[in-house]
């Protein structure tokens, strides 16, 4: 019993186990193209090469290439890692309406993508063209800052301080300081971010925006 039992486990494992790591070496794949070559790197052919796979398992395991795209892309980008347990942090910070969670997601997101060579190739690409799957992925990051801005509004009711264009330029200014410094390593307002302390002084300035934006929306309450 327990040799045909065995027997029976590889059989049934054996496919699950190549299928998994066949996805794997294409989505390391996709990430590899993004690093080195770009989006336009990103053909059938040149993944599966890229893979050592033959190419009808992309459309076997992931429908087309698009969607093995978007499936990289949504495991790698940043707002993705909120996506499931959004509803527990919005819970946990209801408290002061997310003025803590506000400063560490500006914080985390800045360290992140300072790092993320892929996603930084993947916000130009969203940024230098029309495209559809970038578009569907920018729709996703908006409809979960929306969940988030469910708990910051309310501080800001009938006050003159918008939070959301402030956390709207506070987001483009990190993507921009990042592409800023490693596309040509220069200096940005005297601040040079491929260094340790312009990178705090940047986390600083964040943390100081957020701190400035809650006080002043609390102080306008207090004059009501």
């Amino acid at each position: 019993m327990d040799k045909e039992y065995k027997m029976v486990r590889k059989t049934t494992e054996g496919p699950i186990r190549n299928k998994e790591k066949t996805r794997l070496k294409l989505l390391n794949a996709v990430g590899e193209i993004i690093r080195t070559e770009g989006y336009k790197g990103l053909g059938v052919n040149n993944i599966a090469t890229k893979a050592k796979a033959d190419k009808k398992l992309i459309y076997l395991y992931f429908e087309s290439v698009d969607k093995l795209v978007e499936a990289y892309v949504r495991q790698k980008d940043y707002w993705e890692t909120f996506s499931e347990g959004i509803q527990i942090l919005i819970e946990e910070h209801k408290g002061n309406f997310g003025k803590d969670l506000a400063s560490k997601i500006l914080v985390d997101q800045f360290n992140f993508f300072l790092q993320a060579e892929e996603m930084q190739k993947v916000i130009l690409w969203e940024i230098s063209e029309k495209n559809e799957l970038m578009r569907e992925i920018a729709d996703a990051r908006e409809t979960l800052g929306n969940e988030l801005f469910k708990l910051t509004d309310p501080q800001f009711e009938n006050t003159n301080v918008d939070i959301r264009a402030i956390q709207a330029l506070l987001i483009g200014g990190i993507y921009y300081l990042v592409l800023h410094a490693k596309s040509n390593g220069s200096t940005f307002c005297g601040i040079d971010i491929n260094e340790q302390t312009g990178q705090q002084r940047i986390i600083n300035s964040l943390k100081q925006v957020v701190e400035w934006t809650y006080n002043e929306a609390k102080n306008q309450k207090k004059d009501l």
